[in-house]
């Protein structure tokens, strides 16, 4: 024991400790933002250099990637272990890898009477970016529903790209991912090019729709949230966060949309749907 009556600090119990984080990312970079706001989600300390402002961020980063510049590229300790642009599921594979003991966010399962009305339709206000129909879907396929802030927040233009890249396990699920950004739809054009174009984009300008399904579901108006739909539109489950990095991740959602189908007689066909009962 040592003086204090506690065990030494051997070097078997200092590797114990969690890796030290840094990430190389710049101020701009919607990926390096959604890393940012999920680390502090968490609740995990990080160091951040921005790699246009820092030369050796910058040259750091580009030894860790073969030559490019990706960002955001997390480092863990001394380059034990290396990611770049890692999606929110890896991000927390890594960090319990590393030694931190994080738990990732979970979503709520809806019940009556929540799940068993559809959210409203859209009104007028509301536009398309792009191709894509709220209410051609109704009826036919759920929907991932990712209610963000305005166009202008990068943490949710990253969650939105990270929602693109689940694209092939959407489709597997039969499912449609809707992002619906509280702006106008000039604004939103910069995440329409940016985002997988299997994505249905709805530029929200007033907040209105955001606001009635607010009311229905019952979350606040500004926080940002990730909605399960099934066929018919109603919540069967949701996650929702003061920001991006605190919702669930995209592929959690996935699997949520396979529960769902599971789980609904009538989506499943088995029974008809309330509207269509005698």
């Amino acid at each position: 024991m040592d003086d204090d009556g506690g065990m030494p600090l051997t070097d078997d119990i200092a590797r114990t400790a969690p890796l030290p984080i840094v990430v190389l990312g710049t101020s701009w970079c919607e990926d390096t933002a959604v890393v940012r706001s999920r680390l502090r989600a968490l609740g995990v300390p990080f160091v951040e250099h921005d790699v246009e402002a820092d030369p050796a961020a910058a040259t750091r980063i580009r030894e860790l990637n073969g030559g490019a510049q990706v960002t955001p590229t997390v480092v863990f300790g001394d380059a034990e272990r290396v990611i770049a642009e890692p999606s929110l599921e890896q991000l927390g594979e890594l960090l319990s890898a590393a030694g931190w003991t994080v738990q990732p966010p979970t979503a709520e399962q809806y019940r009556a009477p929540i799940s068993e009305r559809p959210i409203p339709l859209p009104p007028r206000t509301v536009e398309m970016v792009g191709d894509g129909s709220i209410e051609a879907l109704r009826g036919r396929r759920p929907v991932a529903l990712f209610l963000a802030h305005d166009a202008g927040c990068l943490a949710c233009f990253g969650y939105a790209r990270q929602i693109g890249r689940q694209g092939e396990a959407f489709a597997a699920s039969d499912a449609t991912p809707v992002v619906v950004v509280r702006s106008a739809p000039e604004a939103a054009h910069e995440w329409r090019d940016s985002l997988a174009a299997s994505v249905v984009l709805v530029a929200d300008r007033d907040g209105f729709w955001r606001e009635a399904i607010a009311d229905q579901v019952g979350f606040g108006t500004d926080t940002v949230g990730l909605l399960i739909l099934d066929r018919w539109h109603a919540a069967r489950a949701g996650s929702m966060a003061t920001e991006a990095g605190g919702l669930i991740d995209p592929s959690e959602a996935v699997r949520w949309l396979e529960f769902v189908e599971l789980e609904c007689p009538e989506c499943a066909g088995e029974i008809p749907w309330e509207s269509d009962r005698p």
